[in-house]
Parts: structure tokens; sequence; C-alpha cells
């Protein structure tokens, strides 16, 4: 054989070595990877992180209702409220009734300190047919009485009407327990109707 050759076939050897080697070393790596182990328990939690920036403070709420003569000293404050039509036709003409009688929401009973007082306001619509009329005040402890107002109608009206009255009452002071405010009316003449009534007390402290 000539040099030429020789030199052709140790490269030839030289390759298929280097390629056994190559292609030992990949199955080795194929042939010694596991099955992949379960997976490892969950970290503990990190840190919480920084709070947030507070949001814009909300708008303001609506100023309350200013108390008696321009003052914010109420002590409490009662209301009830009815719409239920009360018909007081069978009411015997021109004596006072507790309208409570007909309608129990129309009584307060109110526990109250030494000396204050009561502001008490009643509201209500009418329904008349005329000739008709009636009228309607407040009356604490049974004793103490506002003055009244009077829905009416009479002739040449006719038909149906609906009148609005409203009438309140500051009493004394007044002692320290448990006092009845009530509603009273009085049928003058023909039949008529409470409609949508309020009635309010405020307690007063002494000045």
């Amino acid at each position: 054989m000539g040099q030429n050759t020789w030199k052709m076939v140790a490269l030839a050897l030289i390759a298929g070595l280097i390629g056994g080697l190559i292609a030992a070393a990949l199955s080795a790596q194929f042939l010694l990877k596991g099955e992949q182990g379960p997976i490892g328990p969950v970290g503990l939690q990190g840190p919480q992180g920084v709070q947030g920036v507070q949001g814009e403070q909300g708008l303001e709420g609506p100023q309350g209702v200013p108390g008696f003569n321009g003052t914010d000293a109420i002590l409490q404050a009662l209301q009830r409220r009815n719409n239920t039509a009360v018909d007081v036709a069978d009411y015997t003409t021109m004596e006072w009734f507790n309208l409570s009688d007909a309608d129990a929401s129309m009584k307060i009973l109110l526990s109250i300190s030494p000396s204050s007082r009561l502001l008490a306001r009643f509201s209500a619509s009418h329904q008349l047919e005329p000739p008709a009329a009636i009228s309607v005040r407040i009356v604490v402890d049974g004793s103490h009485n506002s003055t009244s107002y009077i829905c009416s109608t009479g002739p040449p009206a006719s038909g149906t009407y609906k009148l609005t009255g409203y009438v309140e009452f500051l009493t004394d002071p007044l002692e320290a327990g448990e006092h009845t405010i009530d509603i009273q009316f009085m049928r003058e003449s023909g039949a008529p109707i409470f409609l949508d009534r309020t009635l309010t007390v405020l307690e007063i402290p002494p000045n």
C-alpha cells in the first residue's frame, strides 16, 4: 500500500472512533436518565405586600335637621306615619275623640328628663264631600291642648275634596317620666275621612 492509502485508512479509523464516542455519549444520556420524581411541597407564602394608597374621602353627608329654635339639642325624636283611610262618619258630632281609638299608631308614649318640653307636630290630609267639616288638635297628658286646624267644605261646592291640615304644639317644662301625646278630632258635620297622616314628637331639653 502506498503512503496515501495508509493516511486515508488512518483518517477513516479516527473518524469512526470519534463517531462511536459521540454515539456512546448520547446513548448513555438517554439510558441513564430516570423517571421524573414527584412534585415537591409548596413553599411558604411570601410576606404580604405593602398596603396600597388610601382612596379619596367620600362626599360629606347632608346636614342634620336643626334643633328647636336653631339649636342642635334634641334629646329624642319619635315619628308615626299611616296612610290607611279612617272614616269618622259614625262618631258623634261636636265632641272630641282620640284618633288612636281608630288608629293606634296616632298615639305616642314618651319618657323624658326633668323639666324637658315636648314639641309635637301633626299633619294629615282629609277627604270631604260637602257639606263636611272636621277639627283636629294635639293633646298631651289629656290636659294640655294645642290650637286646632279645621278642614271644611260646604255649599255651593260639590264633589269630593282633599284638604290638608297641620298643627304643632310646644308644652311648658314637664315632670320627668312618661307622657302621652294624642291626636284628637271633632266631627262638625258630614263624613270626613282621614287619609295619610304623620305624628312627630321631639323632646327639647331645659333652657
